[in-house]
């Protein structure tokens, strides 16, 4: 499955064996990416963006208990 690397934009071969959390290195950029899968596909993320995401939902947790 082809997925395209985040920072650079370069197509991606990602092995069938491959599975979500798994690391891939970009070869034009060097960048190590996460494997994510959404709604049965596969995405490639930065460490950067992980952590974005993950600060985002614990945002949203904190702000839900605000309201009860």
């Amino acid at each position: 499955m082809k997925c395209s690397c985040p920072v650079c934009k370069e197509q991606i071969e990602v092995a069938n064996d491959k599975d979500e959390g798994d690391f891939v290195r970009c070869e034009e950029c060097g960048e190590l990416l996460e494997i994510e899968v959404r709604k049965g596909k596969y995405k490639l993320v930065t460490d950067q963006e992980k952590k974005f995401e993950e600060m985002k939902e614990l945002d949203d947790e904190l702000a839900d208990g605000d309201d009860e």
